[in-house]
């Protein structure tokens, strides 16, 4: 068996902490080949391939046909060349996980909106006035560009603050994210983590300054689900594996869902350690099932 992982270039990632690292040393302990290519390495001539890097580091020409499993694991900004990338990824006829098609259909911002009834008051508009009054409504803000992650272009906005509205769309000419801010941020983003449609595990993410919470800038604390979370879980987790969505991390701070993260989810190292599990094992399980 043979899987290929599509990720950032491999020296820029932290080996102690990276899900993607963790996840190809899990499944080559396995006996699975695992190869490694960035976007730039994929194209299309008679075939989709890829200039594919095996475990000693030697490149060569490989159909992406050839895989059993492609996992999708280049971290965002979603931006053309990644969109492009999953055009490719369409034409292997491989199982991609998660599915090309899923991630150029869904924003990871955008992609919560159906369940709105668990988020905090939010809204996406281009138009400045329109962004301005939902902040006179529901007081302090939080803009988001609709591209952003890890806690990247996100800032707190108060009524009137045109210049800051304009700045994040543009004058009026893209979308942005705007919800009410949450107090409850300061004890912690409460990180989610779903394998398939199932809850496999959670880690309270508390700032150490600020308000931007992230695994990099936070300590990790062990939590759990909360009854309205769990409902969330169980509403939101059948819908994303309809889409092909197999691997995700949604995002709760007081228990208001803001984001799903369906392009490159971490955290199961610092989970795992919270709760004394090789999630890597438990993932890597799961894609082999999945790929038979």
């Amino acid at each position: 068996m043979a899987w290929l992982v599509v990720l950032d270039p491999l020296e820029g990632l932290a080996p102690k902490t990276d899900t993607s690292l963790a996840l190809i040393t899990e499944a080559r302990r396995q006996g699975i080949t695992v190869d490694t290519a960035t976007i730039a390495d994929l194209f299309f001539e008679h075939h989709a391939a890829a200039l594919a890097t095996d475990r000693s580091g030697n490149k060569q020409e490989k159909r992406l046909g050839d895989y059993r499993l492609i996992l999708m694991r280049k971290e965002p900004p979603y931006d053309l060349a990644f969109h492009y990338a999953t055009h490719l990824l369409s034409l292997s006829g491989t199982l991609i996980v998660n599915s090309a098609t899923a991630l150029r259909n869904f924003n990871e911002k955008l992609i919560a909106l159906p369940f709105k009834e668990y988020m905090p008051p939010t809204m996406v508009s281009s138009n400045i006035q329109t962004i301005n009054d939902f902040i006179l409504r529901n007081g302090l803000c939080v803009i988001k560009a609709l591209d952003s992650f890890q806690g990247i272009s996100v800032e707190k906005i108060q009524e009137n603050d045109l210049d800051k509205i304009s700045s994040f769309t543009g004058n009026g000419s893209r979308p942005a994210m705007v919800q009410q801010f949450q107090d409850l941020v300061y004890k912690g983003d409460k990180r989610v983590l779903m394998l398939g449609d199932k809850f496999i595990g959670a880690a309270l993410r508390k700032p150490r300054t600020g308000y931007h919470a992230n695994f990099a800038s936070s300590e990790a604390l062990a939590t759990s689900l909360t009854k309205r979370e769990q409902a969330a879980v169980d509403e939101i987790g059948p819908w994303m594996l309809k889409q092909g969505i197999h691997f995700s991390g949604l995002d709760f701070i007081g228990e208001q869902l803001t984001e799903i993260n369906i392009t490159c989810p971490t955290g199961i190292i610092q989970i795992g350690a919270l709760d004394g599990r090789d999630i890597a094992k438990e993932i890597v399980n799961y894609f082999t099932q999945l790929s038979q």
